[in-house]
């Protein structure tokens, strides 16, 4: 209860809060952050909470430790590989080459078999991101997307998007053609 919601002097809810509250109401998106090698433990202790958990929900993470992790002990749990161009991106400057090259082409994919990749918008059109869903098959995923013309192209593309910042327009209903 230390930390807060961003603006606000709300808490942030631990995940047995949110798990209580939105039980068979929506479906959940639980992103793994790792620390350390602590994949193993995180996972666990997130898969215990979840036991009876009476919704839809899947996991993801930047962790391929965590996809693996669920993949030879959670099998059913529909689980993701969030991605982005980490050797081009700030957000991986802490990580060795070798693992910055290994998360961005994409290449734990082979081993940990992801249901859906969640990559960076845009990042999606690397040659990597491309093949890896050609090859091994799943959903694509694109985030952050920030305007509705991005959502739209995403869309189009069959990707599911995740957004943010703004509000997307309702997609409009097919006009009825008159038969003559």
């Amino acid at each position: 209860k230390l930390l807060q919601l961003q603006g606000t002097h709300e808490s942030i809810p631990r995940l047995e809060e949110v798990l209580a509250l939105f039980s068979g109401k929506a479906p959940l998106i639980i992103e793994l952050k790792t620390e350390g090698r602590n994949a193993r433990s995180l996972c666990e202790r997130v898969c215990r909470l979840l036991e009876g958990y009476q919704g839809d929900f899947c996991i993801e993470s930047f962790d391929p430790r965590v996809l693996w992790w669920l993949r030879r002990n959670e099998p059913f749990i529909i689980r993701g590989q969030l991605s982005q161009n980490f050797l081009r991106r700030q957000e991986g400057a802490r990580l060795g080459l070798p693992a910055r090259f290994l998360l961005t082409t994409l290449l734990t994919n082979i081993v940990t078999r992801p249901d859906f990749g969640a990559y960076r918008y845009d990042d999606r059109n690397r040659l990597s991101v491309r093949a890896c869903l050609e090859l091994l098959g799943g959903q694509e995923v694109s985030w952050t997307i920030r305007s509705q013309e991005d959502l739209e192209r995403a869309e189009a593309a069959g990707a599911i998007p995740i957004f943010e910042g703004f509000l997307p327009k309702p997609k409009s209903a097919p006009q009825e053609t008159a038969r003559l």
